[in-house]
Formats: C-alpha cells, structure tokens, sequence
C-alpha cells in the first residue's frame, strides 16, 4: 500500500495534512511579518506631535530637534495648502475681483484649520538656523518658495518690512558681491 492510499481518521491522506500544515505555516508567518511591521512603524515614530509640542512651548521647556521639525512639517503643510491661494490672489489685477475674494476667504478658512500655526510661527521667526539642525536648515530652504512659510531668523528675504532686500553677511567687502561690510539687513532706498 502505498503512502497516498493511507487515510487517517478524518478521511484526509497525509499528503493532504502535509500542504494544509505548510500552507497554515506560511500564513503565519506572513501575518507575524506583518505584525512586526505596524508594530515598528507605531513604535518607530519619535516624532512629538503639533500639541505636544505647543505645549512645550508654553511651558517654556527647553525645545529638541525634533520639536523643530514638528513646527517645520506643520508650518510647511499649511504653506503648501495656502499656496495655490497666493498665486489666485497675487495673479488679480483687483483685489475685490470674485476669484480674489474667493481665494481670500478660503485661506481664511485653512488658516483656521490650523491651530497652532501663530506659535510655530512666531517660534520659527525668532529662531536662528544653527539652532535648527541640519536637516531642519534642508527643510527650511525647500519650504523657503512657500509665501507663507516662515523663515527662521537670518534666513532669506524679510517680509515683514518691505524695505529689506536682503542680508548683509560678515563677508569680505573685496568679493564684488557684498554691498555692505557687516552683520544686518540691506535695505531699499528710494
């Protein structure tokens, strides 16, 4: 008698137990991968979230990297979203023009969505570079084309006066580039 012809109690050859036990076997292994994988992807997050990191602000504790790049991030998603808003307002010839007035309310609306915009904001405007870390300064130069990304202290253009075209570096005044010797803004005269 061969092997396939034997039957155990159930009616099932040994065969068939055999592919039953390796195909459970791979299931399972598959769904502890799978488990292993949300499980250090949950785990793995480091990152504070946006109230978190408010809070840390308001308590005046001291702020990690890591908190930089929460502000960053946030800052950065709304600048995105607000974006296309600019371009509609900015390509108006009439500030009450419909389209205007259209793209005017809805930043309203996106800026309402975000709660801790201000903070981070006024966070980040006060904040030199070198304190931000490396890959926060990456984050900051690629955000930088976004008008309503705020840039840290000493980066880019300031658009609070619209006087200032510039900074002044403590360069050397020989490299035919630098107007001014020095450490400031340069400014517009008209």
């Amino acid at each position: 008698m061969s092997s396939t012809n034997i039957i155990n109690k159930r009616g099932q050859s040994p065969l068939i137990i055999q592919i039953m036990k390796t195909r459970v076997f791979k299931f399972s292994g598959v769904l502890s991968l799978i488990m292993l994988v949300v499980g250090a992807v949950s785990c793995g997050s480091s990152m504070p979230s946006p109230k978190d990191v408010a809070e840390k602000i308001e308590s005046h504790d001291v702020l990690a990297e890591s908190d930089y790049t929460t502000m960053i991030d946030y800052c950065g998603e709304y600048a995105k979203k607000a974006q296309k808003y600019f371009d509609i307002i900015n390509s108006q010839a009439d500030s009450l023009s419909a389209e205007s007035v259209q793209a005017t309310s809805d930043l309203a609306k996106l800026y309402g969505e975000y709660r801790y915009l201000d903070l981070f904001r006024d966070i980040l405007d006060n904040t030199e570079e070198r304190v931000l870390g490396k890959n926060n300064v990456r984050k900051v130069e690629e955000l930088a084309k976004y008008e309503a990304f705020p840039l840290p202290e000493g980066a880019g253009v300031s658009f609070l006066d619209t006087n200032v075209i510039g900074d002044i570096e403590d360069m050397p005044a020989d490299s035919g580039e630098v107007i001014a010797a020095g450490v400031g803004e340069a400014v517009n005269v008209p």
